[in-house]
């Protein structure tokens, strides 16, 4: 299960700041938006957690799982490229090429029509499917988003 909880933490504890109402000011969004990111009612958008992984060089294994290496190594990556939604679905699904729509469905609970979005990117896969894949297929979160 995906902690947001935890993800929420993280954000709070590298943007240096203790309270909801920092970090949306920081984020220019409004103080609800991040009280439900805290709450877990909502996830903090992949392109916030983007820009906070490419600046500080964070390991995306750490800032979702919260799993060691805190860093990536920036010697050997390229920082500041854009977020490749389409990738992270191409990764995903290759995780699960022998699946039909409708099988891959099943395993994951959602209808195979949205298999078809997200083989078609119409849809992007939501955390928790990723989440799905990390744990079921043995691959790290920075392969999975960014192809390290």
């Amino acid at each position: 299960m995906l902690d947001r909880k935890g993800i929420y933490e993280r954000v709070m504890t590298q943007y240096s700041v203790t309270r909801p109402v920092d970090l949306a000011r920081k984020l220019g969004v409004k103080p609800q938006v991040v009280l439900q990111w805290k709450d877990g009612v909502r996830q903090v958008p992949w392109h916030r957690l983007k820009v906070l992984v490419d600046a500080q060089c964070l390991s995306w294994n750490w800032l979702i799982d919260g799993k060691e290496p805190k860093y990536r190594n920036p010697i050997k990556e390229e920082s500041g490229h854009p977020f490749d939604r389409h990738g992270i679905n191409q990764r995903f699904l290759s995780l699960f090429s022998d699946y039909s729509n409708a099988k891959l469905g099943k395993e994951l609970g959602v209808r195979d029509t949205t298999v078809f979005k997200w083989r078609h990117d119409m849809e992007q896969v939501s955390w928790e499917r990723l989440k799905y894949a990390i744990d079921s297929k043995g691959v790290t979160w920075d392969w999975l988003i960014e192809g390290l």
